[in-house]
């Protein structure tokens, strides 16, 4: 048995919050679930970090009224920490962690990176899995702080059972769309 839960949220130590929240809020949709600011009044949160006591403002977003797999954004100020890798890496890194969301619309994120200036390091691109039976669209790009993100849009789910319905996303993606039509018509033929 397990001894932790399906994980709760990702923390990220951000250079600039409103250029993330540009990013996280308006380009991928998600919302605001609670935000505040700490000081040397909570040391606890400073230690949790491993950083000396300072300024911390920090945003928990998540998408539609899900309490998991959220992601929050850390902006440290007095002292501010060091960076570790450029924002402008155009490939993964040995041990980096990679955000991965499903979305109904790949291309919608990728124009709305393309408007922020973020580094592309793939773009929309056909994944198919052919062992699987797996179809999908995905890019890959560096978020405002140089954190990988991977943005996933099922077309065909194959022997793994995905879908495009996760919670939060309001609604159906076009791919999906056509190819259910398409089904539908050939069981009834």
């Amino acid at each position: 048995m397990p001894l932790v839960t399906p994980l709760k949220r990702t923390a990220i130590i951000v250079t600039d919050m409103q250029a993330s929240l540009r990013f996280y809020r308006d380009i991928l949709g998600l919302g605001i679930w609670v935000e505040g600011r700490a000081g040397r009044e909570m040391p606890a949160m400073f230690r949790l970090l491993g950083v000396p006591a300072g300024a911390v403002h920090w945003v928990i977003l998540q998408s539609g009224k899900v309490d998991w797999g959220m992601v929050g954004l850390f902006e440290l100020k007095r002292p501010t920490p060091p960076r570790t890798r450029p924002a402008s890496s155009r490939q993964a890194t040995r041990g980096e962690a990679c955000l991965v969301f499903h979305s109904t619309d790949v291309d919608a994120v990728h124009r709305g990176a393309q408007a922020l200036g973020l580094r592309i390091v793939c773009p929309p691109t056909m994944l198919e899995i052919p062992e699987r039976g797996v179809l999908s669209k995905e890019m890959t790009l560096r978020d405002p702080n140089g954190v990988l993100v991977n943005v996933i849009q099922n077309v065909r789910a194959g022997t793994m059972k995905l879908s495009n319905v996760f919670p939060g996303l309001k609604r159906p993606s076009r791919l999906r769309r056509r190819r259910s039509g398409a089904s539908s018509r050939g069981r009834s033929g």
